[in-house]
């Protein structure tokens, strides 16, 4: 699980870097996190990624936010189709009005008790 609450770009990269154990030859910035989740070899049946907090990060880096999301997702879709491996992502927010744009041209949904508005304070 990340904490991004203290969360900019080069701590978000060094943080996904550490804990997905990437080579040494990862350069800690998107386009080289694309290419260390494009090569990561999963164990097992896959695995998810928490993100604890990620209002916060979203708040200070919108564009860094939105395209780790948009990487995680586009190599979520690739490891399905080529190697029958799931990655996932699971994000956890204290602002009711977070919204994000679609990611690998899919929406980011609220889950189905928080859906409504009113369920979520508003």
């Amino acid at each position: 699980m990340f904490d991004c609450e203290s969360w900019d770009k080069n701590r978000c990269l060094l943080e996904l870097g550490n804990t997905l154990d990437f080579p040494d030859y990862y350069g800690k910035n998107l386009d080289s996190f694309n290419d260390c989740l494009s090569d990561i070899t999963l164990s097992n049946e896959g695995f998810v990624l928490v993100f604890k907090n990620f209002d916060k990060f979203n708040e200070l880096d919108k564009d860094t936010a939105y395209r780790v999301l948009d990487i995680i997702q586009n190599n979520s879709w690739r490891l399905l189709v080529e190697n029958q491996k799931k990655l996932m992502a699971f994000l956890h927010s204290d602002d009711p009005q977070l919204h994000i744009q679609p990611v690998g041209a899919l929406p980011v949904l609220w889950n189905n008790e928080e859906w409504f508005n009113k369920n979520r304070g508003l």
